[in-house]
């Protein structure tokens, strides 16, 4: 194990050392669980990896025809498997490497891993956009709440009206051939090993410009998921907590999160992710402290139940692989 690794480690076990300390974290509470609770979960994490494999496919079946949506599901799966047990996106490099084996277009189909994770951040952007007034309210700034308060249907007819005009904007550029030669024609000049994959890269993308329905579908299906996510966490508060705390505070907090597990702080954001939903449910409501790390906890340590067996899916494939091959 590496020392930024080694590094990672102990930042997690530091962070759940003070969540516990300060009484926000119980671990003892997973024996609180209810089965049926744990089951309905279960039930949500399958929602949610069956609408972000058919959110990849979508994208996928751009770059390549002959990948079906099994082997799509197979090779989602085993990237969020994982992601949640190795090291900063080791599942994404895993998923890439298992679906473009012995396929045409490489760097289309690797293209499609990142163009997912642009459309997923696009979409917690959107919830954000839309969360503003909200986020206001709790924090308790009056002088900025007061204005959205007295120009709220102005200020949701500007935002929907502003994503209109960036789905319209971006469409126009995918489908610009003059936009196209222009930034390749560029990037030609260089012949850097690296300009010339981000040349390859910007071609590709714009194979999406007779597809772009296709993104703003994924951008839907991003909303959705998010939207799960939260649901599953306001289901495990109403448990645990006793509380009715809103759904819309879920959803935030959860979307925060999320955006923060971009920076692989630590082994999956263990510690992180708790630590950084705690804080945000606690602004969120009223500031009133209750065991929020305790929900976000049970949440991940559900799915990695839920995902464990996604870590066999690669062994398995490998068998059948050379089955295939005799």
């Amino acid at each position: 194990m590496s020392i930024k690794n080694i590094l990672k480690t102990v930042i997690a076990l530091v962070l759940i050392y003070f969540l516990v300390t300060y009484n926000t974290l119980d671990l003892y509470r997973v024996f609180d669980l209810d089965l049926i609770l744990v089951l309905y979960i279960i039930l949500l994490c399958l929602m949610i990896m069956i609408l972000g494999a058919f959110k990849w496919f979508l994208l996928l079946s751009i770059q390549n025809k002959e990948i079906t949506f099994f082997r799509a599901l197979e090779s989602y799966y085993l990237g969020y498997a994982l992601n949640y047990y190795l090291y900063a996106f080791a599942g994404d490099v895993i998923k890439i490497a298992y679906i473009a084996k012995n396929k045409k277009n490489k760097t289309g189909i690797a293209l499609s891993v990142i163009l997912d994770r642009v459309i997923g951040l696009i979409s917690m952007g959107i919830i954000i956009l839309y969360s503003l007034p909200i986020i206001f309210k709790n924090l308790n700034i009056k002088f900025i709440y007061s204005f959205f308060d007295n120009n709220i249907y102005y200020y949701y007819f500007f935002i929907t009206l502003l994503i209109f005009f960036i789905i319209f904007f971006a469409r126009k550029v995918l489908n610009s051939i003059k936009i196209k030669s222009s930034i390749l024609g560029f990037l030609d000049k260089y012949k850097n090993k690296i300009i010339k994959m981000l040349t390859r890269t910007v071609d590709i993308f714009f194979t999406y410009k007779k597809n772009s329905l296709n993104i703003i579908y994924n951008i839907a299906l991003a909303i959705c998921i998010q939207l799960v996510i939260a649901t599953s966490l306001y289901l495990i508060s109403l448990e645990m907590l006793a509380e009715d705390l809103d759904l819309i505070s879920h959803i935030i907090s959860s979307v925060f999160v999320h955006i923060l597990n971009i920076i692989p702080i630590s082994p999956g954001n263990v510690g992180v992710g708790e630590a950084a939903f705690s804080q945000i449910m606690y602004y969120m409501n009223s500031k009133v402290l209750l065991e929020y790390a305790s929900v976000y906890f049970i949440f991940r340590l559900i799915n990695m139940i839920f995902a464990l067996p996604g870590m066999f899916v690669y062994f398995f494939s490998i068998k059948r692989d050379i089955a295939d091959e005799k």
